[in-house]
């Protein structure tokens, strides 16, 4: 089967959402109701899992893809992302939680909705982007469901100023390496369709996706906000 030109939301796109979705609901509701050994054991088996696959990924890129060594620094948004909650499921450090969450929501599904690669199923490149992407979705669930961790309106907090104090290490990375170095899109616009086409060119995208990823920070936390207010009023009336 020759792998042809990716097309945005085409069948195999659709699906290929499909069953990540699906998985990233079921795994923690089956596991919820094990014992916490048992819990305990599948988030160290999920931490591992995605930090070995964003340390291996680089090599499976360069050496199968030739994609060059600049460009395979595991330090976009979403490689960041899938390795803190890796280190969190190992560690259970509250940080690491709070900002892979944001970014992982924030960037993953960006990234699964628009992804930047040049051919469908079955390309080595869409699977083991989707496989990527979608273990991070899987894992931050299973954090969430799975071992009852949520965000609080302090880790927007800390999402935020967390983003703030590393894109200008990303963006030094980026001129540092040079072309075709494009760590979190910050030189240049990505190839394929997406929302950075409605942006200002490179650098001037910048303080656009400042404001956006704020924004975005405080709608992710929103449904939170809400559940908590209407639970404290249920309370309330209650007394």
């Amino acid at each position: 089967m020759v792998a042809q030109p990716f097309v945005i939301f085409s069948s195999s796109h659709l699906l290929t959402l499909l069953v990540i979705i699906s998985i990233a609901f079921l795994l923690p509701a089956l596991i919820k109701n094990s014992s916490n050994d048992k819990k305990f054991l599948v988030a160290k088996i999920m931490g591992i899992s995605t930090i070995a696959l964003e340390l291996i990924k680089p090599f499976i890129w360069h050496y199968s893809m030739n994609f060059p060594w600049s460009t395979l620094i595991p330090i976009h948004m979403c490689n960041l992302s899938t390795l803190f909650i890796g280190i969190f499921l190992l560690t259970n450090k509250r940080l690491f939680f709070e900002v892979s969450f944001f970014w992982g929501i924030g960037g993953g599904i960006n990234a699964l909705l628009t992804p930047d690669i040049p051919k469908d199923f079955p390309d080595p490149q869409y699977i083991l982007f989707f496989f990527g992407h979608g273990l991070l979705l899987v894992a931050i669930a299973y954090a969430c469901v799975g071992l009852k961790n949520r965000p609080t309106l302090g880790s927007v907090k800390n999402g935020i100023y967390f983003s703030l104090a590393t894109l200008p290490i990303i963006y030094l990375v980026n001129i540092i390496l040079g072309t075709p170095a494009n760590y979190w899109y910050l030189a240049t616009k990505p190839a394929t369709e997406s929302l950075f086409n409605l942006f200002p060119e490179p650098p001037l995208h910048i303080p656009v996706l400042i404001v956006l990823g704020v924004i975005l920070f405080y709608l992710i936390y929103s449904p939170y906000w809400f559940y908590d207010k209407f639970k404290k009023q249920d309370a309330e009336s209650i007394k």
